[in-house]
């Protein structure tokens, strides 16, 4: 057995704000490690999250279900057309999923149905996971002002300022996060 939304379900949750997407937009951020998805790149990635692994809390090790499906959608709920020649500065990657509930263990069975019920509850989010081969610095000043900065010998140093590799997130006056480039999505993690 296999716990499931459709993708008009999926839709209508997430026009509720549920936690079935990954904002995007002009330097739209993850707080915890300061990632930045610019809308080009995640745009060429907006395919990638279909048949990846679900996992709990991203232990590759344990996985609970899988992606079945993603669309493009915008911040009421609605579709966007993926052949347009311009790409979106804000849109979502709406991803649908299953979580196996079906199990010879009767532990793991226990504990998938109390997952579901969190799940329903609103207790548990949903992260998402990507590979990236390259990345250039975001930075951001006092006054909110944002710039990349590519990420070449000279630049290398702040790499150790980033909070994804145990930094503050800090360099002077500037919040550093990482610009993700040519980005897939490897999965998601309920966490």
């Amino acid at each position: 057995m296999v716990s499931s939304l459709s993708s008009s379900q999926a839709i209508r949750k997430f026009a509720r704000g549920n936690r079935y997407n990954i904002l995007s937009g002009e330097w739209a951020r993850n707080i915890k490690n300061d990632d930045v998805f610019d809308p080009k790149e995640l745009w060429e990635a907006r395919n990638t999250p279909e048949d990846k692994p679900f996992n709990f809390m991203h232990d590759e090790k344990d996985i609970i279900g899988h992606i079945t499906g993603n669309a493009v959608v915008d911040f009421d709920g609605n579709e966007i057309d993926e052949s347009l020649s311009d790409v979106p500065s804000e849109f979502n990657i709406l991803t649908t999923s299953v979580i196996y509930t079906s199990w010879s263990d009767m532990e793991q069975k226990e504990r998938m149905s109390k997952i579901v019920s969190e799940i329903d509850e609103g207790k548990w989010f949903v992260s998402m996971e990507c590979l990236f081969p390259n990345f250039d610095y975001a930075l951001i000043d006092e006054s909110g002002k944002a710039s990349v900065l590519p990420r070449n010998e000279a630049s290398a140093f702040l790499t150790k300022y980033l909070r994804s590799y145990g930094g503050n997130g800090k360099y002077q006056n500037y919040q550093v996060g990482r610009l993700l480039r040519n980005l897939s999505f490897s999965g998601k993690g309920l966490v």
